[in-house]
């Protein structure tokens, strides 16, 4: 594809999504959402928030048809990103604090 903006949703360019995804992901890396929690809570609050973003990126990647990711694997990798997301919120919000 000669112009990578030239997939876009509601005339925003999905790379731009990706990109602002990404931006997102790699804040939570090193800013995370919960830093006193312990054990499984940890991990999930740690890691799942970055984990979801960084699967939504790529979806957006897939949309763009940049990069080389099959478009046909933007749905899964959303649909996974939900999912992780969902586990991310469902924890946040069961926890003691």
């Amino acid at each position: 594809m000669s112009n990578p903006f030239a997939e876009r949703i509601y005339g925003v360019p999905w790379l731009a999504l990706a990109v602002a995804a990404a931006i997102i992901a790699v804040v939570y890396v090193f800013f995370p959402a919960a830093p006193s929690a312990t054990g499984i809570r940890w991990v999930v609050l740690r890691w799942f928030h970055t984990i979801a973003w960084a699967f939504l990126t790529l979806a957006a990647l897939a949309r763009s048809k940049v990069g080389g990711v099959p478009v046909e694997f933007a749905a899964p990798l959303a649909a996974t990103g939900g999912l992780v997301y969902v586990v991310f919120m469902l924890t946040t919000l069961a926890g003691g604090g």
